[in-house]
Formats: C-alpha cells, sequence, structure tokens
C-alpha cells in the first residue's frame, strides 16, 4: 500500500501553524509522516508542532530551496506533499492525492486550487491574482504552487531535488516544474485537491514579496542555466514596463502618438493573457492585478541580474 509525507517548511509560524495542523488532523486519510521542517531549534513552530503531533525536523536552511531538499532527504514514504503553515487543507486532500497517483502511474508531479481565505484586502485580492491556478481545469498543467502540491518521491530524486540555492525561498516551485518536464515527467492539476490560503493582506509586505519573486526567478534560471523561452519573457516583463512609462511621458509631447503607444501596450498584455486564460473575463483581473505589481517585480527581475550565483548549486541528478 502507498505511503504519504505530508510536510511543512516553516519559518516562525507558531501563530499561523495551529489551522493549519488542525486540518491535517482533520483528513479522512491521515498521512502516514506529518513532518515540519523549521530551519532553526530555538523555532517556537517547532513545539505547536509537536503538540499537533508531528515530527519536526530541524534543517539549519537559508532559504526554502535548502528546506525543500532537507524535506526530501528525510522522506521515506512513496508520496511526498507539501502544504503551507498559512493553508488549510480540505478534509480529502490526502485521500484525493493518494488516489490520483495509485491510479495513475505516469504522473509525476500535481498541484490543485489554492483560493482565499481570512480577511479579505486589495493586497490579498492582488496576491491572489498573481497566481494562475484558479484559472485550470482538471488535466496536465506545467507547474505546482509550492503551498499545494504533490509528488512521487523517487521522481524528485531522479530530477536531484532542488537546487542547492541558500538564501533564497521564491520559484522553488517553478524550478522542480521544469525539471521534472525536462525530464519527460508529467504534472496533473486536480480541481477537487484544494489548499485554502492566507495571501498577504498588506501592501508593503506584497511589495517586498512581489521584489524577492522577480529576483528569484532570474536567479533560478541563472543558476540552472536554462536560457529558453521563459528566461526571455522574464526578461520582457521590464522591457514592457518601460515601455508604458514612455508611452505615457510620449503622451506629454505628441498626445496622439503617446495614446496610441500607451493604448498598444496596455491592448497587447490583455490579448496575450486572454489567449493564455481562454477567457477575457479571467484574464481582466490579473492583467490589472499584474499591471500593479510589475513594478516592484520588475525591480526584483533587474535585481536577480546582479545578484551572485552561489558556486555548486546545480543539483546532482
Amino acid at each position: 500500500m502507498s505511503t504519504l509525507t505530508l510536510a511543512i517548511c516553516a519559518r516562525n509560524a507558531a501563530q499561523v501553524i495551529h489551522e493549519c495542523l488542525r486540518s491535517v488532523q482533520a483528513q479522512t486519510t491521515p498521512p502516514d509522516v506529518m513532518l515540519v521542517a523549521v530551519d532553526e531549534p530555538d523555532d517556537p513552530t517547532a513545539a505547536v508542532a509537536t503538540e499537533h503531533g508531528a515530527r519536526v525536523i530541524v534543517t539549519n536552511a537559508t532559504g526554502l530551496y535548502e528546506a525543500r531538499n532537507a524535506v526530501l532527504n528525510a522522506c521515506t514514504t512513496d508520496y511526498l506533499a507539501f502544504t503551507d503553515a498559512d493553508c488549510v487543507l480540505v478534509p480529502e486532500w490526502v485521500e484525493r492525492i493518494k488516489r490520483l497517483l495509485d491510479a495513475d502511474p505516469g504522473i509525476a508531479a500535481g498541484t490543485g486550487r489554492h483560493p482565499p481565505i481570512g480577511r479579505r484586502s486589495l493586497a490579498g485580492w492582488l496576491h491572489h491574482m498573481w497566481f494562475v491556478v484558479e484559472t485550470q481545469s482538471t488535466g496536465p498543467t506545467d507547474g505546482v504552487i509550492g503551498g499545494n502540491s504533490y509528488f512521487r518521491t523517487q521522481a524528485l530524486r531522479d530530477v536531484g531535488g532542488w537546487l542547492r540555492l541558500g538564501g533564497h525561498s521564491a520559484a522553488e516551485d517553478l524550478y522542480v516544474s521544469l525539471a521534472l518536464r525536462k525530464a519527460g515527467r508529467s504534472i496533473w492539476f486536480e480541481e477537487d485537491i484544494i489548499a485554502r490560503h492566507h495571501y498577504e493582506t498588506r501592501l508593503k509586505g506584497l511589495w517586498r514579496k512581489s521584489v524577492m519573486m522577480g529576483r528569484d526567478i532570474v536567479v533560478m534560471l541563472r543558476a540552472a542555466q536554462w536560457y529558453d523561452s521563459l528566461w526571455w519573457y522574464t526578461l520582457a516583463i521590464p522591457v514592457t514596463a518601460l515601455a508604458l512609462v514612455l508611452g505615457l511621458v510620449l503622451l506629454l509631447v505628441h498626445p496622439w502618438l503617446g495614446a496610441l503607444a500607451t493604448i498598444a501596450v496596455l491592448a497587447s498584455t490583455l490579448l496575450f493573457l486572454a489567449a493564455k486564460f481562454r477567457s477575457l473575463r479571467r484574464a481582466f483581473p490579473r492583467w490589472l492585478a499584474r499591471w500593479i505589481l510589475i513594478w516592484p517585480y520588475s525591480w526584483g527581475i533587474l535585481k536577480g541580474l546582479l545578484t551572485r550565483i552561489p558556486p555548486g548549486c546545480r543539483p546532482q541528478a
């Protein structure tokens, strides 16, 4: 019979992890191993996790890439699933993951919906709109969301796990998704595998997170030496932001030409997202959110181009 480890990589999460752990305890099929990974032994999160019956490991990690690898090294089960300390799982989460992976050996990894819970705010709405999972339907997909992800443990080991990228905690889910796909493995999206998420509620926090996301995706691609379509798409983001600024400046000198340039940038990005999401209704709010977040994200991308890549960070497959 297949076995599953449910893991949470947490840092100073003692105040928020209670609800998540209660949702784990309420699973219709409990995980075979409940594991909480903390960076430091004096993190109060460890005591809370122990109270809820979880096994705790201390990773000494400086970022999420290292923490994920520590969990993978400690995993002894067939499947490995991750959620975040601020997520709440539907009661059938583990049961549905096991059923899906048991039924189709061709699926190496998967993800599911990530709807918001808790206090709603502009920052929370922007954060939620950044992700595309809510636009998908059950079927093959191209990537996982870290807080709602599940894997065949051996598939992760076959691709060497995550990058040895200390000090970085964003785009790690994108990395492992790309690594699996480049190895010819398939990823699945299942609508009923739901991890509800407490999204960022403060604009300042979201701005900081957006900068980190932009920086880390560039650092990850540089470290992995993946200079393909995603690399050029990412670099096009600050160029697109600059094009809008130039169009607005041009409005002051040549109103008609400036208006044409500005509308062209805005319309082309909306049409791009409408084609990607196959729906103008789904695309519009995400287009609006992206134009609000493009500025800190672009700054992060530029920072990523200047960040030093540590030696020896690539995985050993």
